[in-house]
């Protein structure tokens, strides 16, 4: 195991005790000891692919639940031989946010991500609701920070904001976070234009490479990132492990908050 560590945030969203991490690697006693030691309630991981066998090894050696959440694809592109292009509608203003665009983003992030099925929506212990307010949160983080390392940018048509995209800047690459349009947004080719945006955003600020991730079922958008230069890369499941070992009694699931 690698990469695991305790969540703060979901731990306080979701009124449980939550580690998650990446695991390049199953290993299952270690694992049981690591959820065992730290008392958790839900661990969250990232497993490569390409091992599929390893995953049916660990449901069958885990006395707990095992919720495979989703699949995910992490796509690159090198802007040196794909730079980033003009935005496609001319009419789009594009601006970083900031405090006083707050009741915009939270409002965007609710009619975008509603009805959105991620991974947390998969296990059963999470509210819809919570897992609502935890993007919102997410995007909120972006929105506030004052560095280049975070940043959310909103997206108008005619002075209404229709689309947001928050970009996390790393060492080597910039990355697409969370991103949407309204679902009645009238701008042909707008997923292209976030995508374009963030490219722009990460190669002014030094980045040559830029990474999206998406879910497996989302071939429109593994279209669309396709289309605009990057290439499929990664894959991982995420696998959710509802031991509730801090819980004393079956916990209700958590609300708003």
């Amino acid at each position: 195991m690698n990469n695991i560590s305790y969540s703060p945030l979901e731990s306080a969203r979701f009124n449980m005790r939550i580690l998650r991490g990446t695991a390049s690697e199953l290993a299952p006693e270690a694992l049981l000891r690591t959820i065992a030691d730290e008392q958790v309630d839900v661990a969250i991981l990232r497993i490569p692919t390409n091992k599929p066998h390893r995953l049916a090894q660990l449901s069958a050696m885990l006395p707990y639940p095992m919720v495979l959440a989703d699949t995910v694809l992490t796509f690159k592109c090198d802007m040196r031989a794909s730079p980033p292009q003009p935005l496609r509608n001319p009419r789009l203003v594009v601006r970083r946010a900031t405090t006083g665009d707050e009741p915009a983003v939270l409002e965007l992030v609710e009619v975008i991500f509603n009805n959105y099925h991620t991974h947390y929506n998969t296990n059963p212990l999470f509210s819809p609701q919570s897992v609502l307010a935890g993007y919102q949160e997410w995007a909120l983080s972006f929105l506030h920070s004052t560095t280049p390392e975070k940043a959310c940018f909103l997206f108008y048509l005619d002075n209404r904001p229709i689309a947001l995209t928050t970009i996390a800047l790393h060492e080597k690459y910039g990355d697409g976070m969370l991103m949407g349009a309204r679902p009645d947004a009238t701008s042909p080719g707008l997923g292209g234009d976030l995508v374009r945006q963030i490219k722009h955003y990460s190669l002014s600020h030094g980045r040559r490479w830029v990474h999206g991730t998406t879910q497996v079922q989302n071939h429109g958008v593994q279209r669309m990132l396709i289309q605009e230069g990057f290439s499929p890369a990664e894959s991982h499941y995420t696998i959710h492990i509802n031991s509730l070992l801090s819980q004393k009694t079956q916990p209700l699931v958590a609300g708003l908050q």
